[in-house]
């Protein structure tokens, strides 16, 4: 299992023409996104009190579950 954080996973996201691109640009130019965080609770509080613009938690949800697929393999 990989050992890294939702930040450097939706780093390898950027760029992409997609919500998850989208949503990993808002990541990657966020100063205060908590770059070492892995936890689903976390960073979704994160989300909620400091939403990007046209970017839903469902976005959100997809690409954590994509994340946690992308440490396992």
């Amino acid at each position: 299992m990989k050992d890294y954080s939702y930040y450097q996973y939706m780093k390898t996201r950027t760029d992409e023409q997609s919500e998850a691109g989208t949503l990993s640009d808002f990541i990657k130019n966020d100063s205060m996104f908590p770059k070492q965080e892995t936890d689903y609770q976390k960073i979704s509080e994160y989300l909620e009190r400091n939403p990007y613009p046209d970017i839903t938690l469902t976005t959100f949800d997809e690409t954590y579950r994509d994340y946690q697929d992308w440490l396992n393999h």
